[in-house]
């Protein structure tokens, strides 16, 4: 048990050195005149990356150890979010372009960062049952989405005091700190912590039990049912970095330009709602999923996403949210609040049940390289988020990038049927 929080919570630190990106765009615009465009092209550099580092890391963690890529990973991180506050003195010593630096620098974190995810999953199944993936599964997702419930007030505070590049500073010093910390107390299984296991896997022709290899990770890649799951997630994760991504933003453009007119710590803790909702849904979906529909998991999932939809189409109304009253009180402010909890939890609390579908149809000694292909189809979906996602602000409007991201939403719900046992 004490190697699954270790490793969980160590993984909550990785979200503080990649979501502080989000947090110092209003920052980065200012001192560079980078339209939301062109910031989306940093974001969708790391977003590729990010994604074809876990087609591959996944399979490194099953092959290796979960343990020394999680460390691997954070120390790279590390290293490269503190290059990148001083990114634009570097483009000016190397002669390139500010965007260049940043693209090349914050890609490279999206490749250590890649690191964390499928290596979490399989110390998961490597230390629970499988009638209790989906309730560990959901605490895995508590704890990813509360890092990032936490980013969120941390770093703008940290950006009000001391401007944008102290987001690249201070994060760092927290994940390196319980770095420290998971290199005493970490454990990939139970066997190397020297316990035996009193559940037996269950094994069929879904589910080799053998050491990975290309043929388990072309299984892995190709299997029908996985792919159907892919598709799904390409989705959900568009949504969630969509909200997280540029929830700042749209919260505190003037109201003139599409925004709500916020100021920047309102719109810090209004985009960590979002967060807060995915750490608390993880788990209830979770439970649900596991408890109420016996380890079948689409349900869960297409009901969450229709409803994360209906909400994330309430803030598309835009600030004249901010206008309503109830009894003559205005309660405006307070609804954005909670449609945020509603509709960017519940988008992220889905990817619990989803993400138990790896060790449901792989089995856990694929279950790593599952997760992490499912993660790297993932993201290359979230990377749409950016570059595409910022032309439609530039373009449309701050709400029309609401409306989109609500119809892929309902979209994914829809699709997840598809994943029927």
């Amino acid at each position: 048990m004490r190697a699954f929080w270790s490793a969980g919570i160590f993984y909550l630190f990785y979200y503080f050195c990649k979501y502080n990106f989000g947090a110092a765009i209003p920052g980065m615009q200012e001192e560079f005149g980078f339209t939301d465009k062109t910031v989306g092209w940093v974001l969708t550099a790391f977003l590729w990356v990010y994604a074809l580092g876990q087609f591959i890391n996944g399979f490194l963690g099953d092959r290796y150890g979960p343990k020394r890529i999680l460390i691997f990973g954070a120390l790279g991180g590390i290293i490269v979010n503190v290059i990148f506050a001083f990114g634009g003195r570097i483009a000016g010593y190397v002669g390139l372009g500010s965007l260049t630096v940043f693209i090349v620098l914050w890609s490279l974190n999206g490749y250590f960062s890649s690191m964390g995810w499928a290596p979490l999953c399989r110390i998961l199944y490597n230390w629970f049952p499988e009638n209790r993936w989906g309730t560990w599964m959901g605490w895995a997702n508590f704890l990813c989405y509360f890092g990032a419930f936490l980013v969120f007030p941390i770093i703008t505070f940290t950006i009000k005091h001391w401007g944008w590049r102290a987001a690249f500073i201070v994060s760092p010093a927290f994940l390196f700190a319980m770095m420290v910390v998971f290199l005493f107390l970490g454990k990939s299984s139970p066997k190397d912590a020297g316990l035996e296991t009193e559940w037996e896997q269950r094994q069929d022709t879904e589910k080799p039990a053998r050491r990975t290899g290309a043929r388990e990770y072309w299984l892995a890649f190709t299997n029908g049912r996985m792919n159907i799951s892919y598709l799904c997630g390409v989705g959900l994760n568009f949504v969630r970095w969509g909200l997280l991504s540029w929830g700042v933003k749209i919260f505190v453009a003037p109201v003139a330009e599409g925004g709500f007119g916020l100021d920047l710590m309102t719109a810090g803790w209004v985009t960590a709602m979002a967060s807060l909702g995915g750490a608390i849904s993880s788990i209830l979906l979770g439970m649900i999923s596991d408890r109420v529909f016996k380890g079948i998991r689409w349900q869960t999932i297409t009901i969450a996403s229709l409803v994360s939809a209906a909400f994330i189409f309430f803030i598309a109304q835009g600030a004249p949210i901010l206008s309503i009253s109830i009894l003559g009180v205005r309660v405006g402010l307070f609804l954005l609040f909670i449609a945020m909890f509603f509709g960017g939890g519940l988008i992220q609390g889905a990817q619990t049940p989803l993400f138990n579908l790896p060790g449901d149809i792989l089995g856990k000694e694929m279950g790593g390289t599952g997760a992490g292909i499912m993660d790297g189809w993932l993201y290359l979906g979230a990377a749409f988020a950016g570059f595409f996602l910022g032309g439609i602000l530039d373009n449309y409007g701050l709400t029309h990038g609401l409306m989109v991201m609500a119809a892929v939403s309902v979209a994914s719900g829809l699709l997840a049927i598809l994943i029927q046992r």
